[in-house]
């Protein structure tokens, strides 16, 4: 059988983890197996292990797929970065699939240092974020001196699983007092007095 190229194989990979996301947020990281990929994908198992070597492979492929749509953390005003806080960590949880899908990942990282890694690095991502973002806001004269960035980095990265965890039992949310409380809290901590 003929070699893929480069960019038919990176196509079919994506295809792949495209596919990987629809079952994980279908059926759950637990309930997920590799033949529903294949079947969802319409690739053979050999295809699917010529990309990945395992199930627990391709999870964390996904994870790092995941991750790298969320985006930056904008920092041009308080109000500026608890949209973007909002619009990149929080809305993506809203639907419960989502949500139930980030909470596996985070029980899962328990016992896969992998999975451990990747969460670690997402959320250590979103609080440097914030964090740079606040001393950003400070230096410009557009937040309260004397915050500590980096406890305001702990808090939001604390609001974000607060929502995802809350999400993904009690699912029916009200989007626009989430961005409210979004939006309360950095005010709360950064608004000049």
């Amino acid at each position: 059988m003929p070699r893929l190229t480069e960019a038919t194989a990176a196509k079919r990979r994506m295809h792949i983890l495209e596919a990987a996301a629809r079952c994980l947020f279908e059926r759950g990281l637990l309930a997920m197996s590799v033949d529903d990929v294949c079947a969802n994908a319409g690739i053979s198992k050999g295809a699917f292990y010529s990309h990945f070597p395992s199930k627990e492979a391709l999870i964390h492929a996904v994870t790092d797929m995941l991750s790298a749509e969320l985006g930056p953390i904008e920092d041009t005003g308080i109000a500026a970065l608890a949209d973007s806080v909002f619009e990149r960590q929080i809305a993506p949880a809203l639907p419960p699939a989502n949500a139930r899908f980030g909470i596996e990942v985070t029980a899962a990282s328990a016992g896969d240092s992998g999975l451990r890694e990747r969460n670690t690095a997402n959320l250590e991502r979103l609080r440097h974020a914030v964090e740079a973002a606040v001393r950003g806001l400070i230096a410009a004269g557009k937040a309260r001196t004397g915050v500590d960035a980096e406890a305001v980095g702990w808090l939001v990265q604390a609001h974000v699983m607060g929502v995802l965890c809350r999400n993904a039992v009690w699912p029916a949310q009200d989007e626009a007092a989430l961005r409210r409380s979004t939006h309360l809290l950095l005010e709360s901590l950064l608004a000049p007095v």
